[in-house]
């Protein structure tokens, strides 16, 4: 049996169709790269418009900020001070704070027989101190007196004296309540000169009879300098010395901090030299920062301001990525008197201005300045920066703006083609 074709089945033709179909639309091929060349055209006009008409503008106000240009240090003080030896006790009494003023020869600590004695110089003092003050009161005339005026100063002190307690500092206390002590004498029922005549001679003779029963039962330990005193001592005294610092490196620096600090039982000191120095391991990079001779201020954290200091020497070693700087001051309080290693913030400057980022500044006749925009219009305005950070500028803050830059301009920090007094859409 032959088999035969199928009267419905179609020969494949080779012959190709001029019928191009994108989606359900039907194109002659001879349409086509006419139509590919209609729609690249159309593409580019619609993006040149984009470009040419879409400027976005992005902007960010002029802040004022104040800042330092600071690093941060490890260094040891370094001072002239002698040791001293202080009884210890109960019947111990000191007459000094720490970061006090003396002079020598005065009686840095007073020893007691006993509890007794101890007792009787507290009450002696008490009553002398009272006799100062009624004798101040008895030249100052009653009726000269505002009693407003002396309560004022009455609550003024109180306040002082709160002050201290809570800041925890108490250096002041006892002139603060001698004070206090006497403004509520004078402003207290003793008015006539006669009455304060008398208090002052029964005062003066009690005085003389605890003298008497004191006499004999008190030892000084007296400065063998004039100074500054300090109550305790951390055994650095005699290895952190003046003549350390004319020589000094970093590798001597770090031999005597190791060192063994000698015992410091029973012992005090006195700074005999008001000036000392602070000898700190400073990086390479930080100590480019710093010029010989020099002021900058060094910010301790237990101590509340900050202290001026002179950049005496910076010795670079070469065989280190530090340098060693050592810092002169003469300041001197209680916290600073008995500090020896020290975390310290060198601050070399401060400056204070409006912060400009580095991608608004532009460059116009060979001045620098940036352009700010008001009312939908660029206008160029200098500045003079006083500071660079790696972002951004601290410039000069100006009075007025016709020209320069003043604080919360709205600065253009990304625009396309802006120029000087053009509009910004």
């Amino acid at each position: 049996m032959a088999f035969k074709l199928s009267p419905f089945r179609r020969r494949n033709s080779k012959k190709k169709s001029n019928v191009w179909q994108i989606g359900r639309f039907k194109v002659n091929r001879t349409l086509r790269i006419p139509i590919i060349a209609f729609a690249l055209i159309l593409i580019y006009s619609a993006v040149s418009f984009i470009v040419n008409h879409y400027n976005p503008v992005k902007t960010t106000p002029a802040a004022q900020v104040s800042m330092d240009d600071s690093f941060s240090t490890t260094g040891y003080f370094i001072r002239q001070e002698e040791v001293i030896d202080i009884a210890e006790g109960d019947t111990v009494e000191y007459n000094y704070s720490d970061g006090d003023k003396v002079s020598e020869g005065a009686a840095l600590v007073t020893e007691y027989a006993d509890e007794d004695a101890l007792t009787i110089s507290r009450e002696l003092k008490n009553i002398e101190e009272n006799i100062d003050q009624l004798e101040t009161l008895s030249t100052v005339s009653s009726t000269t007196t505002n009693s407003s005026q002396m309560n004022q100063k009455i609550i003024d002190q109180m306040n002082a004296i709160c002050e201290e307690v809570e800041s925890g500092s108490l250096g002041q206390i006892t002139s603060l309540a001698s004070e206090l002590r006497r403004l509520a004498l004078k402003s207290g029922p003793l008015s006539g000169g006669e009455d304060i005549d008398v208090e002052i001679a029964s005062l003066k003779t009690q005085a003389a009879a605890l003298e008497e029963r004191l006499s004999g039962s008190t030892t000084d330990i007296t400065s063998p300098c004039s100074g500054y005193f300090c109550e305790s001592a951390d055994g650095y005294e005699e290895i952190f010395t003046l003549d350390t610092v004319e020589d000094m490196t970093l590798s001597s620096l770090d031999e005597l901090a190791n060192k063994k600090p000698a015992s410091t039982s029973g012992k005090g000191k006195v700074v005999s030299s008001y000036v000392w120095y602070f000898a700190a391991r400073v990086s390479d990079t930080d100590a480019d920062h710093l010029t010989q001779g020099n002021t900058v201020r060094l910010r301790f954290s237990q101590v509340s301001q900050d202290i001026q200091a002179t950049v005496t020497s910076i010795r670079d070693d070469t065989d280190s990525d530090d340098t060693l700087v050592i810092f002169c001051s003469q300041d001197m309080n209680e916290e600073l008197i008995s500090m020896r290693k020290q975390v310290a913030t060198v601050v070399v400057a401060s400056y204070s201005g409006l912060k400009v980022p580095k991608s608004a500044v532009r460059m116009e006749d060979d001045t620098m300045g940036v352009y700010v925009l008001s009312n939908s219009v660029a206008s160029y305005k200098t500045i003079e920066p006083l500071f660079e950070g790696d972002e951004y500028y601290i410039v000069k803050q100006n009075v007025t703006g016709n020209d320069s830059l003043v604080i919360n301009d709205d600065i253009i920090v990304e625009a396309k083609d802006v120029n000087d007094k053009k509009v910004m859409k």
